[in-house]
């Protein structure tokens, strides 16, 4: 129900307290809490654990009791005694020549405790202020060095806004501000206007730093260049947050201003895009007038579904030109002659592979043209008829007749022939062409004239 309260005390100093015994407690009641030494009195600022707090595992203070009348006139009477401490401080201070600056005292609830917190550039050396203290007050004296943000929230004050200072009145925990974070904001780097109260850094500088960092983060950089065809060159000028637009400065001093859907859309920029990449639009422009627009050449009659299936057999001819054949029964084919003829033999290089692949057969079908090569839009196989077997086109291979016939090499002419391989395997230097054609020659005719005389 209640296991954990955030109470308030003096100089909005707020700690957790655990509630073991359940009591009912609302924001703005009052309660007393037992601390390390003795009991103190708070104020219910927060019933649970509020949004991204982590009390931790050991919480030093238990709630007793709700407070009463009187618990509330014995605190009026320690804030009194509050105000007479503080005057003798600060005469103990300059009596004892100390460089620091007294900011707060704050008496305990049982009177047990008194603390004393000052600022300070260095460390300070307060035993012998200490002693005078714990003298005039018969209790324990406990002296904390601050800082300035401490020291401001303590105080409490108004800003530069005409509102009460963020860090009196609902900030719990000071969090880092850096210099990176004006940056991000496109806001200058002035001291004046970028410091608080305190002279740090303001603490409203992080309020919508997720908000400008989500938007930079989906467009370009300032200052990347862009390169359009009408305008010529230029660089984003401008991030707005607030339109969430994007303004593009063109060298010849002309501004244009886009949404961030509208410059995704005519650019080629893309998120994690380098700065040194140039940004180009797209040539999307405005459509021209009809009378502008070029002559286009007729386009093809749409037709219904059953025509386009048709026509889906062309036979090229290797003589020159072609034959439609249509799918319907109905329809009879159609054969076109052209005066170009049609080689059928590849020429391409990546086509040498199939070439070796090929076997004689398809060669000897285009020489003759008997056999007309299909080309189909869908896959058909060939019928027998329109490839011969391997098994006749063997005999064919064989009747034809060689080119030329080498007659068979001497033994001789062999050992030359076997050793020449090896003297043209030297490395380095020009090869030497006419001896090995001479020795080619001569085993070549030794060769002729003694099959002749065989």
């Amino acid at each position: 129900m209640n296991e954990l309260l955030e109470l308030e005390f003096k100089g909005r100093r707020t700690e957790y307290a655990a509630n073991p015994l359940q009591y009912p407690f609302q924001r703005g009641d009052l309660a007393i809490v037992t601390t390390d030494r003795g009991q103190d009195l708070g104020k219910v600022s927060y019933v649970g654990i509020r949004t991204g707090d982590n009390p931790g595992e050991k919480i030093g203070l238990m709630v007793l009791r709700k407070a009463k009348n009187v618990d509330v006139e014995k605190l009026n009477v320690n804030r009194d005694r509050e105000a007479e401490a503080k005057r003798l401080a600060r005469d103990e201070i300059i009596r004892h020549e100390l460089d620091m600056k007294l900011v707060d005292v704050e008496l305990q609830w049982d009177g047990r405790k008194m603390t004393f917190y000052f600022t300070a550039e260095g460390r300070v050396d307060f035993r012998d202020l200490v002693r005078e203290l714990a003298t005039k007050f018969r209790t324990r004296i406990d002296l904390r060095q601050i800082g300035a943000r401490d020291e401001t929230k303590k105080i409490s004050g108004y800003g530069v806004c005409g509102r009460p200072l963020c860090c009196a009145t609902f900030l719990t925990e000071f969090k880092p501000i850096t210099t990176q974070m004006p940056r991000d904001q496109f806001l200058p780097l002035n001291p004046s206007k970028l410091s608080g109260v305190c002279g740090r850094l303001k603490c409203c500088l992080r309020y919508e730093l997720d908000i400008y960092r989500d938007f930079q983060r989906e467009c370009p950089k300032i200052g990347h260049s862009i390169k359009d065809d009408d305008k010529g060159m230029g660089e984003v000028d401008k991030l707005d947050v607030v339109r969430e637009q994007i303004q593009v400065r063109y060298g010849n001093g002309a501004t244009d201003r886009y949404s961030k859907e509208q410059f995704v859309e005519m650019t080629t920029w893309r998120p994690q895009m380098p700065k040194n990449e140039c940004i180009c639009t797209c040539g999307k422009k405005a459509p021209p007038a009809e009378s502008q627009l070029p002559m286009k050449a007729a386009e093809p009659m749409q037709q219904s579904g059953d025509d386009i299936s048709r026509g889906n057999r062309i036979t090229l001819r290797g003589e020159g030109g072609f034959r439609v054949d249509f799918e319907d029964d109905d329809d009879e084919s159609v054969d076109i002659s052209t005066d170009v003829s049609v080689s059928m033999d590849p020429t391409s290089k990546r086509k040498k592979r199939r070439k070796k692949k090929r076997s004689g057969d398809s060669s000897a079908q285009v020489a003759s043209g008997d056999a007309p090569q299909v080309a189909t839009l869908q896959q058909v196989r060939p019928t027998p008829q329109q490839q011969p077997r391997p098994q006749q086109s063997r005999p064919q291979q064989q009747a034809q007749p060689p080119q030329r016939q080498l007659p068979q090499p001497t033994e001789e002419a062999s050992s030359d022939s076997l050793q020449q391989p090896r003297k043209k395997r030297r490395r380095g230097g020009r090869r030497k062409h006419g001896g090995g054609g001479e020795g080619n020659a001569q085993g070549s005719g030794a060769s002729g004239d003694d099959g002749g005389e065989d």
